[in-house]
Formats: structure tokens, sequence, C-alpha cells
């Protein structure tokens, strides 16, 4: 009786751990909570503490020499809203340049799920219950070539836990490239690419595996400081999902910025075949030009909608 009941709980886990797999893996969790709020936008921003995750090729853009940084959420606060505990997202990241045209970039995500009740044979509830957990540890390197070009890729470990005794694992690979456009003596576009986590299926003992969720993007970014006291910066993302999900996703966003303090963003994510597409705004306040503390607020999607997160971060 006792391997029964253990046996559904881990059954009732894993189709609880797959449900939030098809709402968003932690793979396809945007980790920086700046561009999370300008519509999800990863393939052309600028370098930041996040670039392991958005896109290599930028860091060895950047005019920062380091950054580092981290986020948390109560994550797709839709899914939990009638449950005691909720699932939690969490993530490091960091870079540092080498060199002048080197640099070196690491990370970490965390997800917990909210956990899910165990029954018998009868399937009434019992006392059992599993928290499904997934993490990934990140690893990447950017090269700036010329002065405007920057190519790099990653390499993400990903790890699974769905009951006691069923983990997975896999191996993911990220290219990307960069390229900055300068428009003017204040303004600039910026365009990237990226292919996202292609690699090894994810298995749980004997199976078959899932697939990862991999992907094509293509964005832009535009970036304007009309004056010394005002910056704005517009853009796009539009690409491809392979697998999971397979079909078109997309977003936009902006961002404008007071006195290199004070930021308001706002922007729109679409992918229908995932049925996640939904609306983010978000603020952001940055110290001394060197300490920045983001926040982001989700709307519209009935899976993420009243999810906010929080990000610190540090530049130099």
């Amino acid at each position: 009786m006792k391997k029964i009941i253990i046996l559904a709980a881990a059954l009732l886990c894993a189709m609880t751990a797959a449900k939030a797999q098809e709402a968003a893996s932690l793979l396809d969790i945007n980790a920086d909570t700046r561009t999370a709020a300008m519509g999800e936008l990863t393939a052309a921003v600028e370098g930041s503490a996040f670039s392991v995750f958005n896109n290599v090729a930028a860091a060895p853009l950047s005019n920062k020499k380091f950054q580092i940084g981290a986020y948390y959420s109560p994550w797709a606060g839709g899914l939990t809203k009638d449950l005691e505990k909720k699932n939690t997202l969490m993530g490091a990241g960091a870079y540092f340049t080498l060199a002048e045209r080197h640099s070196i970039a690491v990370g970490f995500r965390y997800l917990q799920s909210a956990g899910s009740v165990g029954m018998d044979a009868n399937g009434n509830p019992t006392k059992d219950t599993f928290s499904p957990k997934d993490m990934t540890i990140d690893l990447g390197y950017g090269i700036r070539i010329g002065e405007s070009l920057g190519v790099g890729v990653a390499a993400h470990y990903v790890s699974s836990t769905i009951a006691t005794d069923t983990k997975g694992s896999a191996i993911a690979v990220d290219l990307g490239v960069q390229y900055r456009l300068a428009l003017g003596e204040k303004s600039n576009l910026d365009l990237g690419f990226k292919a996202a986590n292609i690699g090894s299926k994810l298995k749980y003992g004997e199976g078959e595996g899932s697939a990862l969720p991999a992907k094509a993007v293509l964005g832009a970014m535009f970036t304007a400081q009309p004056s010394d006291a005002h910056s704005i910066k517009v853009g796009v993302d539009a690409g491809y999902k392979f697998m999971g999900y397979t079909g078109f996703v997309a977003g936009v966003g902006a961002e404008y910025m007071a006195f290199n303090t004070v930021a308001a963003r706002v922007g729109y994510h679409l992918d229908g075949k995932a049925k996640m597409s939904y609306a983010t705004v978000g603020l952001g306040v940055r110290v001394i030009d060197m300490i920045q503390v983001d926040a982001a607020y989700y709307l519209g999607s009935d899976a993420l909608k009243n999810t906010f997160r929080v990000g610190l971060s540090l530049r130099f």
C-alpha cells in the first residue's frame, strides 16, 4: 500500500510538473526583471548581469567591465492563487570583461513549484506532498570583434526533480550575435540574434525524455538620448519555437528613463500556441549609475496574472 501511495503521489507531481512546463519552462522564463517588463525582450538588449540568459553576445559590447545581479518572484500567481504555498522563482547572473574584448558570464536559476497533494489507491488525499524543483547552472563566453560586433556561446546544465526518486537532467547551448549601429552622437540601433536551448532531451529514468524548448529569435533595440536628462529605448523580438508549443513568439517594449535615475517600462508578449500572451509593466531606480533596482508586473495571462518580480543589480 505504501508503494502505491508513493507512486500515485509521484505521478500526480509529474503531471503538475508537466503542466508547469507547458506554461513556462524554466529555460524559457526571462531572468532579467528589467526586460521582462518590456515584453520579455532578450535578443538585442544591452549587456547586463543577465546576458548569459538573454544574449551572451551583448556582454562584450557593454561599457561596463563587471555586472552582477539577482532576481526573485512568487512565480505564476494565477496558478497558485487558491493554494497555501506559492511557486518560487529566483536566480542570479554576472559577467566580467577580460582584456577589453572578452567576457565570461555565469548564472544560476531555480524554480520550485507549489507542490501536490498525494493520493492513496482509492483516490483519497494523503499527507504526502512534494514540490517539483528545476534549476540550471549557466556559463557563457563572448568576444567583441571590431568595435560593433559581439558573438558568444552559453552552456546550461539543467536539473529537474519531479518526485523524491524521479530526477532528470539535460545540457543546452545558446549561440548569440549582436551588432551595434551608431545612428548619431546620442542614438544607436542594436540588432541581435540568438539560437537558444539547443541540446539533449530532459530524461527521467528510462523514458524517451522531453525535448527542451529550442527557439531562434531576432531582435532590434533603438536607443535615443534627446537630452542629458532623458533617454528612450524601444525594442522588438520575433522568433519561432521548434519544440514543445511550436510556433511564433514575439515581444515589443519600451523604456523611458529620467535623469539616469528613474525608469518606466511597458511591453507586450505574444505566444499564442502556449496561450501565454500578456502585457507587462515595470519600474526601475538607479543610484549613482551603479546600483539598480527593478520591478515587473504581469497582466492578462491566466497563469501569470498578478505575478510580480523584483531584481537587483550592481554595475562597475
